[in-house]
């Protein structure tokens, strides 16, 4: 599609009008905003269909809603003079509307993020990772030759004395040269991400004829660059616009690619807390999930990652600071612990790691299940499953292409897999007509709420050279409150700052004397999937006053903690609150009157809407994913989860799911295997 069929006539001028205003700068040039506009329009050009209508709706509803001030005279946003303009873009920003300020929030989020990832404004800010992450590229290999050969032989020669194989990449088809109408197999997976691709690897381990199914397409660790634009085009579900609906409205990472999430998160590697596996065991009567029982489990799945704490020289210094800050409040500290083969610390795996070392499933069960004879299939869009009464039967997929090269074709399969995580899971079932008895299917949404605050420096910190949180604060974890140092490009700061224009231009000068400091919060509350006709899943979640204090401590203890480092200033996630300049000011936080309308949320921990339980009238799935009500149908992925993990939960993920894959192997017989 081009550009020009992106942007049709009457949303054209708002979206450049917009984009001139919010990234307005002392410093920039009419090359700028030409380059600006052509990002803007191609990225809305990549967007799939209903993403792309409802965000020129945004536009245009952002233009009209201006005729309804007095002091425009009836006029639209894209028509009122400069000074006029700056002050309805302003007063949008803070109405007590909460729609209208998130409305503005996303569209703000949307064209920033893309001028702060124009090269020439790179060079303003000072950063240039290209050639940074050139050089400890070539360091580690050099440094650790041997140690990355034999994690890399490793992935598929384990147990020792397995061949290597041959070129596992000729199992990959993109959806669009499928000729056959059925595909016939074993196992069919929907979903290559740390479910998906844990469950394809060991059942094709056991010899099973296992299908991949993955709507996202395969990018390899070459084509992975440092634009943030180009990463959330490619790799992120909706190009990284999903939002779960709410007060205030929460912003949500997905990964869509080979790969799933695995690609795009930080690759921290922990186990179930002990008491949270205990509560898990007696509120849904799962026997069998006890630290020491999943331990086997969790030792695979970590061998497998290479799951190891940072070498000392990758560790950059915003997480330098973050441990000074700690140490000096007497907080526990530790070494993060990560799916990672000696990290060189170039701070992109949000963007995709340009290096291998982080082990996604990109780079170990995805080409250990092609390996050992699964076959994957790229831009494959599962419509439903297909059922012969209660018994599963396979999938109906439609390609993505171009709408008019798409086409449908069947897999046939004994058992259907479903790994799409805890948003299109349960849309899938939803659209496939499978309820579960408990009604429990969709619910239970937990996200583990993130906030962010902003630390400027006087001494130049450079936080992108270095690795994505070598460290955790965990001395209130007992809170439901963990602690990291998570930088951030610049396009992803800026887009996340409450601020547009030259007062944004102002803040993105101090670049290199940035730490941005996170805290995860363990959720009390859950939300709700449902799934939308022609849109796709639609998450709703409502932060609760408990945990909306919760965060309010969170974010307090992390502006204390960079103080504590000696940060001059902190910007704190709510809307209408100055940057705080002193500890003093950070505990008196509360003066201002925070309301959750003027926070800011993310989320990448998305999980729960098929929790596992052994009480059908409570879960959607047993305790080894089977699911209630569905002969052959198995889930695999973060849905399983009953609740909040209060930690990262990718190798949760994979380790239950590899005791769910040796329970599937054990009931071969029953399932026709």
């Amino acid at each position: 599609m081009s550009d020009a069929e992106a942007l049709p006539w009457w949303s054209r001028r708002t979206v450049r009008r917009f984009s001139e205003l919010t990234c307005r700068s002392p410093d920039q040039t009419e090359q700028e905003l030409v380059a600006l506009r052509h990002e803007v329009e191609g990225h809305v050009a990549d967007m799939p269909r209903p993403v792309r209508v409802l965000l020129l709706a945004a536009f245009v509803a952002f233009d009209q809603l201006a005729r309804l001030r007095p002091s425009s005279f009836g006029r639209r946003f894209a028509t009122l003079p400069g000074a006029k303009a700056e002050t309805y873009l302003a007063s949008s920003a803070r109405s007590r509307w909460t729609w209208r300020r998130g409305l503005t929030r996303v569209l703000r989020t949307f064209v920033v993020t893309h001028y702060y990832d124009l090269p020439e404004v790179w060079s303003r800010l000072g950063y240039a990772p290209d050639p940074y992450i050139e050089r400890i590229a070539r360091d580690r290999v050099t440094r650790y030759a041997a140690d990355i050969a034999a994690a890399d032989r490793a992935v598929f020669t384990d147990p020792p004395g397995a061949p290597m194989p041959g070129d596992w990449r000729d199992r990959i088809f993109p959806g669009d040269t499928v000729t056959d109408d059925v595909i016939e197999c074993d196992v069919v997976v929907v979903g290559s991400g740390a479910g998906g691709a844990t469950m394809a690897a060991e059942l094709a381990d056991a010899g099973l004829d296992v299908v991949i199914l993955e709507e996202g397409l395969w990018h390899s660790t070459e084509s992975f660059t440092t634009s943030t634009g180009r990463s959330l085009r490619t790799l992120y579900r909706d190009t990284g616009l999903e939002v779960a609906l709410g007060t205030p409205p929460i912003l949500l990472s997905e990964g869509r690619c080979v790969g799933g999430s695995t690609v795009i998160n930080g690759a921290m590697a922990w186990p179930t807390p002990d008491d949270v596996l205990e509560r898990w065991g007696r509120e849904e009567a799962l026997s069998g999930i006890s630290s020491q029982a999943l331990a086997p489990y969790f030792r695979r799945v970590e061998h497998r990652l290479s799951v190891a704490i940072q070498d000392p020289q990758s560790i950059g210094r915003d997480d330098r600071l973050l441990e000074r800050g700690a140490t000096i409040q007497g907080w526990r500290i530790v070494d993060n612990r990560r799916a990672q083969v000696h990290c060189a610390g170039c701070d992109m795996c949000t963007l995709g790691c340009p290096t291998t070392a982080k082990r996604s499933m990109l780079v170990t069960n995805i080409p250990r299940a092609l390996s050992r004879g699964a076959r994957l299939y790229t831009g494959c869009h599962v419509e439903r499953i297909m059922r012969d009464g209660k018994r599963v039967t396979g999938a109906v997929v439609r390609t993505t292409g171009a709408v008019a090269s798409a086409r449908t074709f069947r897999v046939r399969s004994r058992v259907v897999v479903a790994s799409g995580g805890a948003l299109q899971t349960p849309a899938l079932l939803h659209r496939s007509g499978i309820s579960a008895p408990s009604k429990a299917l969709g619910r239970n949404l937990a996200l583990h709420p993130n906030a962010k605050v902003v630390a400027f420096f006087d001494e130049e910190v450079r936080a992108w050279q270095g690795v994505h949180q070598a460290f955790q604060i965990r001395e209130f974890m007992d809170q439901g409150i963990l602690i990291s140092a998570v930088t951030l490009p610049p396009a992803l700061l800026a887009g996340g700052l409450p601020y547009h224009g030259s007062e944004l231009a102002a803040m993105m000068r101090n670049y290199n004397h940035v730490v941005v400091g996170g805290c995860l919060i363990e959720d009390s509350v859950s939300g709700r999937v449902m799934n939308v006709p022609g849109v796709g899943p639609l998450a709703r979640y409502q932060i609760s006053g408990r945990d909306f204090d919760r965060i309010v401590r969170g974010v307090s203890l992390t502006a204390e903690v960079m103080f504590a480092a000696g940060a001059k200033s902190v910007l704190m996630p709510f809307d209408g609150v100055p940057p705080l300049t002193s500890p003093d000011q950070v505990r008196a936080l509360n003066r201002w009157g925070l309301r959750e309308r003027d926070l800011e949320l993310v989320s990448i921990h998305l999980m729960g809407t098929a929790r596992m339980s052994d009480d059908r009238s409570r879960g959607v799935v047993s305790g080894y994913g089977e699911f209630h009500d569905a002969a052959g149908l198995f889930i695999a992925d973060a849905s399983i989860l009953p609740g909040p993990v209060g930690v990262n939960p990718m190798e949760s993920i994979m380790a239950l799911v590899t005791r769910s894959a040796e329970f599937l192997l054990s009931e071969r017989k029953r399932l026709g295997l």
